[in-house]
């Protein structure tokens, strides 16, 4: 408990990032911030970390951390680097309190340059119970000239009345619904069917737990726009870790 408290009040964890790869050029399109917990019990994941944040009310507490440190990690960047973009994650229970938004409405309205480099992932591991509410505060979001993310798609029974409830720009697939996708024709003919409905809806795809070529290349066939995994590179603090990672041969055009 007292690491999560110190985490989530002193912002006492490391950002690191991981691409998001569009599935036909290679090109990136934005990062992933993903928090670290240096001198943490190493029994602890980061996902378990999280979960604990989320058990305890500490989550929107983090979120805000994660959403403060991304602010200043852009502006140190400065605008020489203004074509890096980065999503962070905002659990469905600080989508659910008001403090926390209107802790996030005055750091937008305090920093109008971050339009179009901070997009918003908007994570599951907490129910959305008012659906109305939360797609009123997205869309305020997006008229802002933020992104939004609805992640791991398919992980939670939730996840087709969210679609059917909230108007986001971009669907993260869920990697081990992805990867069960794989094992049987129906489960493809599925996946190519929701990759068309949300294309049809305006939404973008994003495949993740792409780790080898066979599954870049079955997300590229059922028509994923763009991909996220360790094929392109394992998490990393500096962005500059990916600008060899990620192999050109992936996206030349087979003989």
């Amino acid at each position: 408990m007292n690491i999560v408290k110190r985490v989530a009040f002193a912002a006492d964890f490391d950002a690191f990032f991981q691409p998001i790869v569009h599935a036909r050029t290679g090109r990136i399109h934005h990062y992933e911030a993903l928090a670290r917990f240096p001198g943490a019990d190493g029994a602890l994941t980061p996902h378990e970390h999280i979960s604990l944040a989320e058990r305890t009310g500490l989550i929107t507490v983090f979120d805000m951390a994660m959403v403060r440190k991304m602010i200043a990690w852009l502006a140190g960047r400065g605008l020489r680097d203004r074509a890096v973009r980065v999503a962070v994650n905002i659990s469905g229970r600080s989508i659910a309190s008001l403090p926390c938004l209107a802790e996030l409405d005055i750091l937008l309205r305090d920093n109008p340059w971050l339009e179009g480099r901070l997009l918003f992932e908007i994570t599951e591991s907490a129910h959305l119970g008012n659906l109305a509410a939360a797609n009123a505060f997205l869309q305020r979001l997006r008229r802002q000239g933020f992104a939004v993310c609805l992640d791991d798609f398919g992980a939670g029974a939730a996840s087709f009345e969210y679609l059917s409830c909230l108007e986001v720009d971009v669907v993260k697939l869920d990697g081990a619904w992805l990867h069960g996708a794989r094992a049987t024709r129906a489960g493809e003919a599925f996946l190519r069917n929701l990759i068309g409905l949300c294309r049809d809806l305006g939404v973008t795809t994003v495949a993740e737990m792409i780790e080898d070529e066979a599954a870049l290349e079955f997300a590229r066939g059922c028509g994923a726009t763009y991909v996220q995994g360790f094929l392109f590179g394992e998490p990393a603090s500096d962005i500059a870790a990916f600008r060899d990672a990620i192999p050109p041969r992936l996206f030349h055009p087979k003989s």
